[in-house]
């Protein structure tokens, strides 16, 4: 093997590594934020039962709708 290929491949093993150890990290700080996370936060969520009530709270809280429809069975995905 010649001398440049064996540093190609040092270089590219360290790289990998490098970037598996950053993944890791990220993952774990994710599950962290998770874990840290208010378990009820979706309850501070003013559910309305209009469309129309909803674009006024959008409005006057200036945050976006968010829609969710239910509309068969949620155990086949069909919601």
């Amino acid at each position: 093997m010649h001398r440049g290929s064996v540093v190609s491949v040092a270089v590219l093993a360290a790289t990998l590594v490098s970037a598996a150890e950053r993944d890791e990290i990220a993952i774990r700080k994710q599950i962290e934020r998770i874990k840290d996370s208010e378990v009820n936060a979706w309850r501070k969520i003013p559910w309305t039962a209009s469309l129309l009530a909803a674009r006024h709270a959008s409005e006057r809280e200036k945050q976006p709708v968010f829609l969710f429809t239910y509309d068969g069975n949620i155990e086949t995905g069909r919601c």
